[in-house]
């Protein structure tokens, strides 16, 4: 019985041992989701590494001659099993080697092989044709991305099964550095899939980068702080450093080289660590609380921009190792001045650390993955994008609430420069701007285009303060009153302290034009009777119109002051074209009927045309 019971622990614990194995080199392709589906190989994947250039094609591994068959065996017993923490060491001396069967099935099916596309400098998959003989695919620095099998952003191959035997396949990898991550297994729909979702990534950093340029260049032409410029070339050389380290530049920019892809890859991370440390230099305000920092960062930048010059003409001008060394010291050094100065300083530098940690911390990824300490690059590369964009779209914010002071000031400035703060019109140096070009364009284009002179009558300045206040309400509301009458292409501006002008755009005709100053006359009358004081909005309106035939803006001046200055003497009609006869002034007596019926004749301009509708 205790035999028997000892006899079944063994078994039980073989099973365990083999079950455990067997999990733990099962999956021996990676997967683009958990979920993916595994196919059981024929022959698991294994490699071997072996001196460069010292194996040929893989008939060395297949060799049966007698002669031959001691050294393939020992060869064969090389071989290593492609696990999980598998890590390539592949060299300048060195290259590896790996093989796999796919398995017999009933159907054809069609897989591909996906490697990790940033860390391949040459890789080459050999595989038999219909004679039996070795046919190899290459893609690398040594073929251009139009020449591989599948035009992707990462090296890919495809692969069929069979139903008579085994497809044997062999790797074989030349690189310059070791290999951490293993190659993925993919059927076509997750192949598909993986490349609409580096599209969509793709696609966003496009939209949030341009984004953020945009309202860069927007607050520097509203601020006039060159801090937004500075800030706007991180977005540009971060985003472009991010295309590129993702394989959009092999892929899109310059697809017939993926020698100037990995220059630029480089070329492109030493601008962009060169202009986030300088746009901290002017965004700390280092120059005068912490000169040691501000040396600090010039010299980071500097140094930047001198590698970049370097790494462009030849990358071997600097090694590996020491653009990986100055890379994460320059991050570190941007960070911590960051960090140093929000102490030791403002708070304020605090708010562009919270923005500038993320984007640090997923440089700092790509480079632990650069040196063999991170093992997956999808991730990495999902990371840099995200943190990016986010410690952008934050440091914008606080750049744009730090200068809203500035903003705001400009702003005012400008109105202040345009508009007249006492009825919100714009200045007379506004209309001797318009109106000769308007006059222009109209007999250029042969259109019709018209000129309004308002004059505000029986108002004027006075000393006493209720009377200006009074006043200055009624200028207001005279603004409103005639803006409300004009386009939005038109122009509307207070000429002098009792008369406004009005540019109204062609094409236009002279009832059109006689029904805007209709309508002016209708809505003081009604501020008027609604203020109880039927003299506050008396108004005597001047028009031109472009039929009168080729006149300067001089001219047009003219003749609207001159007709304004006859109105006064007294006239029946409150609203007179230039070239009409002037009519002998009204009595008294037939004001009221002359306000009634001029309210009738807007209530019936307005029911037929209810854009004209007033306030």
């Amino acid at each position: 019985m205790q035999m028997f019971q000892k006899a079944t622990l063994r078994v039980l614990f073989g099973i365990l041992l083999c079950s455990v194995f067997s999990a733990g080199h099962a999956q021996i392709f990676d997967r683009l989701y958990p979920d993916s589906p595994n196919i059981a190989l024929a022959q698991p994947l294994e490699w071997l590494v072996v001196p460069k250039d010292s194996i040929a094609s893989p008939d060395a591994f297949t060799a049966t001659a007698a002669a031959t068959a001691e050294s393939a065996a020992a060869t064969r017993r090389n071989f290593q099993p492609f696990t999980e923490d598998t890590v390539l060491p592949t060299s300048e001396t060195e290259e590896a080697w790996a093989r796999f069967a796919l398995p017999v099935t009933d159907n054809l099916q069609t897989w591909y092989v996906r490697l990790p596309g940033q860390v391949i400098y040459k890789v080459s998959l050999y595989a038999r044709d219909a004679q039996g003989n070795w046919q190899a695919q290459s893609a690398g620095e040594a073929i251009a991305p139009a020449n591989w099998n599948l035009r992707t952003r990462v090296p890919s191959f495809e692969l069929q099964s069979h139903s008579d035997s085994p497809q044997s396949y062999y790797l074989r990898f030349e690189n310059r550095r070791p290999i951490t991550e293993r190659p993925m297994l993919l059927t076509p729909i997750e192949y598909i899939d993986g490349a609409s979702r580096v599209g969509v990534v793709i696609g966003l950093m496009w939209g949030i980068f341009a984004l953020l340029t945009g309202l860069c260049l927007g607050a520097f032409a509203l601020a006039r702080n060159r801090v937004f410029l500075w800030f706007g070339l991180v977005v540009v050389t971060l985003m472009f450093t991010q295309l590129v380290l993702i394989g959009y530049g092999g892929w899109r920019i310059w697809p017939h080289s993926v020698h100037l892809n990995q220059v630029m890859g480089w070329v492109s991370s030493t601008v962009s660590m060169a202009a986030a440390a300088w746009f901290c230099t002017q965004a700390s305000y280092a120059r005068d609380g912490h000169p040691r920092i501000h040396r600090l960062l010039a010299t980071v930048a500097g140094v930047s921009l001198l590698m970049a010059c370097l790494l462009a003409i030849n990358l071997d001008f600097v090694p590996r190792s020491l653009r990986n060394l100055w890379l994460t010291l320059s991050t570190l050094a941007i960070l911590g001045s960051l960090v140093w100065t929000s102490i030791r300083g403002q708070t304020w530098n605090l708010l562009l650390l919270l923005g500038a940690g993320p984007i640090g911390l997923a440089a700092l990824a790509r480079l632990s993955y650069n040196v063999g300490w991170v093992f997956n690059v999808e991730s990495a590369q999902a990371a840099g994008v995200i943190s990016a964009m986010g410690g952008l779209l934050w440091v914008f914010l606080v750049l744009a609430w730090r200068s809203r002071a500035a903003l705001f000031s400009n702003h005012r400035g400008a109105a202040l420069s345009t508009y007249d703060p006492a009825s919100g019109l714009m200045l007379p140096r506004m209309v001797e701007a318009r109106l000769p070009p308007m006059l222009l364009r109209a007999r250029k284009q042969k259109t019709e285009c018209g000129v309004l002179m308002v004059h505000w009558l029986n108002q004027a300045p006075s000393h006493d303060d209720a009377s200006d206040q009074k006043r200055g309400a009624a200028l207001s509301r005279i603004g409103e009153i005639l803006r409300a009458a004009a386009r939005d292409v038109d122009t509307v501006a207070r000429h002098d302290e009792n008369h406004f002008l009005m540019l109204i755009e062609g094409s236009i005709s002279r009832a059109a034009l006689s029904e805007i100053a209709t309508k002016i006359l209708a809505d003081c009358i009604r501020a008027c009777e609604k203020l109880d004081d039927m003299g506050a909005f008396s108004l005597h309106i001047a028009i031109w119109h472009s039929t009168l035939g080729t006149q300067t803006a001089a001219d047009v001046m003219d003749l609207l002051t001159v007709r304004l200055h006859h109105m006064a003497s007294g006239t029946k009609r409150p609203v007179q074209f230039v070239d009409s006869p002037l009519e002998p002034g009204s009595t008294a007596a037939g004001d009221g009927s002359r306000r009634e019926d001029l309210l009738a004749k807007i209530n019936a301009i307005e029911t037929s045309h209810p854009s004209l509708a007033g306030e």
